[in-house]
């Protein structure tokens, strides 16, 4: 008897032993989620707070830090943690656009380069007359710079990915995400306001940022999280036996944050970043209530949320604002800024290396020969990330860059069409508003070319490429990144 009830003792007593395994396994992977999280968090405020991270000094912190958390993240993990793969369209356009930086840095025969790149081959033979034996050149026109800025990109990849690996392991609690980005920009929204309020007559809100279209340009990427996680709060299901004000408290301290953000963007006197924040709100809304709408309703829903958009960009903004923006009644005044003189010259720069392009982060050296207006005056950003990304990658590497970036964006763009869940929808429009923020600034600026921001705009795309995880409705298990135990039965 005792022969035959021991197997079956031991089966009985087993899973037991395995869920006191996995509940001791979900502890750590919960904790190590926690440390990632903030210590990715601590990375953007300090490049954030320094800056905007364009000291190169402070940028390399953040990247040596960067790498530090990724290799933690590498060993410290197992595979059954880690988010399942990308889809092969967003991976390949990663690989794409990595490769292709490296590509510009290798060096090339000048045969091969007057056939990819003749303006290149041009300055090799220049070269060659000073310092007779050079055969060879890479298609960047500054490989240091090009170097310094693939160490760029790559860690806006690693923030990427960390981000979305993050979302795999809390897709049951999607906006805890988020909450850092609200944290930074509420500091820097509260300093900027504190420098406007305080200061001489005269002053702008600018944060830790020199410039105040960067300290917009952040914010502007805050705002929607701040406006639609009091939605997320206040339309998720609740028990009766809970009370209500919990909830509406953290929706009115967040709904103070966002409008201390718009606050502090109005104040910063930046005319695009006003307009990048009220086209974003306009994109969220059209959004939020095109399900479920009939073909009639669209437009008047369209129409009405068209207004209260115009309606805030006269009533809201301050008569120094609306000063600025007087600047701009015609044509004259652009080009007395300098932004029309420069794109167009910046256009004879594209055409020069239409192909392959300059280089990543070699504007400023490539387009002295090419700048006519000012010519003492040396120009290290086109102030329009398009033209300037055009001219540094090429039409090749351009259109990379493109693909990547609006493959993200339809993710969002889908799931906040699709989403059945209020809280994943909810987050889904704020990644579409913050990515649509900072794709309309970056018509006139190079937002994009702050080291902080970008980092931002990684963060959120992110979150964006980990929305089909919050969709799934996981069991805790597998909202930690933990694999369900296979049930294991005695047959007869």
């Amino acid at each position: 008897m005792s022969t035959t009830a021991s197997p079956n003792l031991r089966l009985r007593n087993k899973p037991v032993r395995r869920s006191s395994e996995r509940t001791s396994h979900e502890g750590s992977v919960g904790l190590l989620t926690i440390v990632y999280l903030s210590s990715l968090a601590a990375i953007l405020g300090y490049a954030v707070f320094h800056f905007g991270g364009v000291v190169s000094e402070q940028w390399s912190a953040c990247l040596l830090a960067l790498g530090l958390l990724v290799l933690a993240y590498w060993f410290r993990s197992t595979r059954a943690d880690r988010a399942p793969v990308l889809d092969r369209k967003l991976y390949w356009l990663l690989v794409l656009l990595s490769s292709y930086v490296v590509f510009q840095l290798v060096p090339l025969p000048s045969f091969l380069l007057r056939v990819l790149s003749p303006a290149r081959a041009v300055l090799l033979d220049g070269a060659a007359q000073a310092v007779p034996g050079i055969a060879l050149a890479p298609l960047s026109v500054v490989p240091s710079e090009t170097l310094s800025h693939f160490l760029r990109i790559a860690a806006y990849m690693v923030v990427f990915l960390l981000v979305r690996e993050i979302t795999w392991r809390i897709s049951h609690r999607p906006w805890t995400l988020v909450f850092p980005i609200i944290f930074v920009g509420a500091l820097e929204a509260g300093l900027g306001l504190l420098q406007q309020a305080v200061g001489e007559p005269g002053t702008i809100a600018r944060g830790t940022y020199i410039n105040r279209n960067h300290f917009a340009g952040l914010l502007e990427m805050a705002l929607p999280f701040a406006v639609m996680y009091p939605v997320a709060v206040m339309r998720r299901v609740r028990s009766r036996r809970h009370s209500p004000a919990g909830p509406a408290v953290k929706a009115g301290a967040v709904l103070a944050v966002a409008a201390a953000l718009l606050l502090a963007i109005i104040y910063s006197l930046s005319r695009m970043g006003f307009i990048a924040a009220l086209c974003s709100l306009l994109v969220m809304g059209i959004l939020a209530w095109s399900p479920g709408l009939s073909a009639k309703g669209k437009p008047l829903i369209v129409g009405s949320i068209g207004v209260l958009v115009v309606l805030s960009f006269v009533f809201l903004p301050p008569d120094q604002l609306i000063m600025r923006f007087g600047q701009l009644s015609g044509a004259a005044e652009i080009t007395a800024e300098g932004r029309l003189l420069l794109w167009g010259e910046t256009l004879d720069l594209i055409a020069a290396y239409p192909l392959f392009g300059c280089g990543l982060g070699t504007f400023e050296s490539a387009f002295l020969k090419y700048k006519i207006s000012e010519p003492l005056v040396s120009d290290p950003y086109a102030h329009n990330d398009y033209l300037q990304f055009f001219a540094e990658l090429g039409t090749i590497g351009f259109l990379i860059a493109v693909a990547l970036v609006l493959t993200i964006l339809a993710k969002a763009v889908r799931a906040a069409l699709q989403q059945s869940d209020p809280n994943s929808r909810s987050l889904a429009l704020a990644c579409v508003g913050a990515i649509v923020a900072i794709l309309v600034h970056s018509l006139v600026d190079f937002n994009l070319h702050v080291p902080a921001n970008a980092m931002l705009l990684a963060w959120i795309s992110g979150i964006s490429a980990g929305l089909t995880f919050c969709a799934r409705k996981h069991s805790v298990w597998k909202g930690l990144g933990v694999p369900e135990v296979l049930d294991v039965r005695v047959r007869p």
